[in-house]
Order: C-alpha cells, then structure tokens, then sequence
C-alpha cells in the first residue's frame, strides 16, 4: 500500500481506517465503502483475485516479469536490444573502463548485501521497499553467482545471477554508492550487458530481469525495455486492482501520469490516458517509441476528446498503439475500464 499511496499522493493522510479484512470479504466490503471515492483500489492475493475479475476494475499484475529470449548468434542478440542500449550505454562501460568478475566466497556476498543491496533498495523505494532476508541472497548468491562489476579494481556494483533450468535469472543489485551517484555512472548498463554476456556464454536460452511494476513509465521497467526485455504475466500472484468512478481532475491526474500495464483476457495491454486534450499525431509516434514493447498486445491511447484525422492516420502506421475516444461514451471511465 505504501506503494500505491506514493502513486496516487505526493502527501496523504488517512481519514478513516477499517480493522483487518479478510481477502474472501473484500468484494462485499467494497460495494458498501465505495460509493463516495472517486478511484477504488484493491489488492489481493491469488485465488481472491477472482472476487473482483470481469466487474469493472482494471486488473494489474502487481508484478510483470521481462524476458530477453537469447538467439543463436551474439550479433543476433545485439539486435534484440535498443539503439539506445547498442550506442549509449556501451560508450558508457567503455569510457568508464567497468569489467566485471564472478565471486561465491561467503564474504563477497555479505558485502554485497550490507555494502550495496541494502542501501540502494532503501535508498530507491523509501517505505515501500522490501528488503529480502540475508540467508536468501546468500544462497542464491552461492549455488547461482554474485557478479561484480569493477573500475580500476575497485567493485562498484554486484548482482546476483540465478540459473532456472535453461534461463538465467537477474536476481538482486545494487551499486557501492547505494544510488546512482558520480561513483556508480555507467554500472547499471554492465550489470545488463556482462549479464546477457555471461548468460549466452555459458549456453542460457534466456535472461529473465524479473519483477518490474506495472508502469510503462517505470524507470526500471524501461531500463529493461531497454536491454529487450519483453513483458510477460507470470512473475506475481497479487494482482492490484483500479477502478475510477468519476474521471475529476485529481483521477484524470493519476490515470494521465501513471499509464497500466493491465490484463485483457490472456494478453496484457497497456492503458495511456490522455485526458483533456486531443491526441496528436506527435504523441501517437512518441507513444510508440516511449512505450510499445514486446508482450504487449497493445498500447491504448485514451482521449476524452475526439482525436483528429492526423492521430488516425499516424496510429495506423506506429505498430503496436491504438486510439480508443472516449469523447461521445455517456460513462467514459467505463469504457476506459472495459476496453
């Protein structure tokens, strides 16, 4: 909740709270508290995810997962990631001289975790962080890899690398700094690239960044976009669900800068709200280059005002997005939920 408090509030305080609700009641417990919120949210654990599918809500993985299938050939894997990745980020490890070495004694690993897990996941998601238990990336540290990335000898960055049959798993990182500081420029981008590097050398059928928030504006997830990395519905058993009642300002302002990754039927979709102004076609290329990404069926761009024939036409030839107009729908934040 802290999480989702932070995407809805830069400042929040809670006016009412209700005692400890079992999962089973939570479809009662919303028809009767929700009738005066203007967006409702839940979040619930599988099998509960149920009592609240196909009844008006948009429905989020609370996690998405990416993968990056590895070809044959390295000139073919280099393909599958973004020019952005190819050109800036290797001019990157190149002019900061990274290189990376494997480690699985006992003491590199615990100081990779106090040194580099701990304050980078404390420092990066605040209250919503979850910090894992110090035996668990210990063991997967030592039965997988703890990679750590160097500049001129000193280690700047680590993360642990996990084989699950004939995929390699990017488990936990962090940087010496704890954030990204002047000490950590350029570490992410060789965390990916010596990754990838050491996964197709050792044989890997696939790299799998692993979880990512439904976001397609979150940095992590399109720092793994970037590195070719296809969204998948498989990494999370909450599914987080959001359903506005009434599109004012303070709901139009959410669903505008936080676009869903959500579930429509066995595919995920992904939901850009545009609010008040029409589409141009300007958006509709920018959408495509911010946002289509592999295991996506789409991405929707949502307008409340009628779109003009421009934004038709460049929608037709930007694969991957669609236009829906909300603009003649009597109840428009149901159309937004249903479509």
């Amino acid at each position: 909740m802290p999480y989702l408090l932070g995407l809805l509030y830069d400042d929040h305080r809670v006016i009412e709270e209700h005692g400890p609700l079992e999962a089973w009641q939570a479809r009662r417990w919303l028809a009767g508290h929700s009738g005066a919120a203007d967006l409702v949210v839940a979040d619930l654990p599988w099998p509960y995810q149920q009592l609240l599918s196909n009844r008006g809500f948009l429905a989020s993985p609370a996690w998405v997962d990416q993968k990056l299938v590895l070809p044959g050939q390295w000139d073919a894997v280099f393909e599958c990631l973004r020019s952005s990745a190819r050109g800036e980020d290797l001019r990157k490890i190149r002019r900061h001289g990274l290189t990376y070495r494997i480690v699985r004694d006992e003491q590199a690993i615990r100081r990779f975790y106090s040194d580099m897990y701990v304050p980078h996941v404390t420092k990066r998601f605040g209250d919503s962080a979850y910090v894992e238990p110090e035996w668990k990336i210990q063991y997967c540290a030592a039965t997988g890899a703890l990679m750590e990335i160097l500049k001129e000898g000193e280690i700047v960055a680590g993360q642990v690398l996990f084989a699950d049959r004939d995929s390699l798993q990017f488990l936990w990182a962090g940087t010496s700094g704890g954030e990204l500081g002047a000490h950590s420029k350029g570490v992410f981008p060789a965390l990916f690239y010596y990754g990838i590097l050491y996964a197709f050398e050792r044989g890997y059928r696939s790299v799998d960044y692993c979880g990512s928030r439904p976001l397609l504006s979150d940095g992590i997830l399109q720092l793994k976009r970037r590195w070719g990395g296809a969204v998948h519905d498989g990494w999370s058993r909450d599914t987080l669900f959001f359903r506005p009642t009434r599109l004012n300002p303070g709901t139009r302002g959410f669903l505008a800068r936080c676009p869903l990754i959500v579930r429509s039927g066995r595919d995920l979709v992904g939901k850009v709200f545009h609010g008040d102004e029409a589409i141009s076609a300007a958006e509709v290329e920018r959408a495509g280059q911010l946002y289509a990404t592999g295991g996506l069926r789409a991405v929707r761009l949502y307008s409340l005002q009628a779109p003009g024939a421009d934004a038709w036409a460049a929608a037709r030839t930007t694969p991957g997005i669609e236009l829906v107009d909300l603009s003649a729908e009597p109840a428009p934040e149901t159309t937004y939920c249903a479509t």
